[in-house]
């Protein structure tokens, strides 16, 4: 079947059209922070603070906001879990239960990258930089701040996706 140059345009645009829209869609997919991940300790090196045995994080989302609950063990001392409801807006939001701050900030960097940034009675205490893996599989938690004792610490955690 013979197309003129306009039926051929047509066809191209049409083309043209579906690729953005599956481009478009893919883009807006499902937030890769989403799910839950458990503690690989073996990969993860703490400095200047107790590491920690395991750990847990279930993230979920709203429309309107994201959720965070957060289980770890530390290799000494009582199990820690707190919780942050949040939007990735850089307006500060409470923290319950965390024992190093209180209130924290979420600022989106990239689609697989978040900064969060600690503080503790009104006081930055700590940053972390929080960046899940091309295929989805890994997050990588990588902080910098001040025990409540004063003392400076480093962590970088490894988290691979879990079931639940």
């Amino acid at each position: 079947m013979k197309r003129g140059i306009f039926g051929r345009t047509l066809i191209g645009c049409a083309a043209l059209c579906m690729m953005v829209s599956v481009s478009n869609a893919a883009s807006k997919g499902k937030d890769p922070l989403l799910g839950n991940w458990e503690l690989d300790a073996s990969s993860s090196v703490v400095n200047g603070q107790a590491a920690f045995k395991s750990g847990h994080v279930s993230i979920t989302a709203t429309k309107d906001e994201h959720k965070s609950v957060v289980d770890l063990v530390p290799a000494n001392g009582a199990a820690i879990h707190y919780e942050i409801s949040f939007k990735t807006d850089g307006v500060s939001v409470p923290v319950s239960g965390n024992t190093y701050f209180d209130s924290a900030t979420l600022v989106p960097v990239d689609r697989n990258t978040t900064i969060r940034t600690e503080r503790r009675g009104g006081k930055v205490v700590g940053v972390t930089t929080i960046e899940v893996s091309k295929d989805g599989k890994t997050l990588n938690s990588s902080s910098k701040g001040t025990t409540p004792d004063g003392k400076q610490f480093t962590r970088a955690l490894t988290w691979h996706r879990a079931k639940k």
